[in-house]
């Protein structure tokens, strides 16, 4: 089968289109490439977020998702359908974020236990409470999860899958599903315990501007007065 070449990437209404995946399919393999944007503007979140979870970091994720969907396009005749699109992708991402983790020989079991947060994810005090950002805390704590257990809980808890969707599309067994989702949530309760710790006694910080400003109007209001006693 000769693959057609995909158009280049641009606006069209294929980002908000509302066909079936079979339809969209069908017109790709039929030669309309463009409506490809439409299966992956659909499952962009979904698929970064499965390949965040394995890879640990969004530079990562991106190229493995870049290269899942090169593999889809050129394998699209073979998508059985007519349902199950969503997870055939899905089960593409999945295998290229394992060969690549395997590559780099990341653990991708249960024997790694993240007592701690990874050094470059570790911030001062008053960095954590002057950013914007509790979003940006359980992101962090989520990070330095082992893999196995970061992927359980990015499909479980972020995307909501089910337990027997997770294990079928991690190809493990439900009751592991369950033991690596239940430990990853402890680390991550552990992680932000331990923020939160660092984060309070810098709380109501009155410094920078802040001292500057009341330094500079006490001393405009003392000018020309005298200490004494009062």
């Amino acid at each position: 089968m000769t693959t057609t070449t995909p158009s280049p990437p641009t606006p069209t209404h294929w980002a908000r289109s509302s066909l079936p995946d079979a339809e969209i399919i069908r017109r790709v393999l039929a030669g309309e490439t463009a409506a490809f944007e439409g299966v992956m503007r659909r499952y962009n979140q979904r698929l970064f977020r499965i390949a965040r979870g394995i890879a640990g970091n969004d530079a990562d994720a991106q190229d493995i998702l870049q290269e899942a969907y090169v593999r889809a396009y050129a394998r699209l005749a073979q998508f059985a359908g007519p349902d199950g699109f969503a997870s055939w992708l899905a089960r593409i991402v999945v295998n290229e974020a394992l060969g690549r983790a395997r590559a780099h020989r990341l653990p991708l079991n249960d024997n790694q236990v993240a007592d701690d947060l990874p050094a470059s994810s570790r911030h001062r005090p008053e960095e954590i409470a002057m950013g914007d950002d509790t979003r940006r805390l359980i992101e962090t704590a989520i990070d330095a999860l082992p893999p196995a257990f970061r992927v359980v809980f990015m499909l479980r808890a972020v995307e909501g899958l089910d337990v027997e969707e997770t294990a079928d599309l991690l190809e493990i067994k439900p009751a592991t599903v369950k033991t690596r989702y239940f430990r990853a949530r402890a680390q991550i309760r552990k992680s932000l315990a331990r923020r939160l710790e660092e984060t309070v006694p810098a709380s109501f910080s009155f410094a920078g501007a802040r001292c500057d400003g009341i330094v500079h109007d006490v001393f405009a209001a003392l000018a020309g007065m005298k200490p004494g006693r009062q």
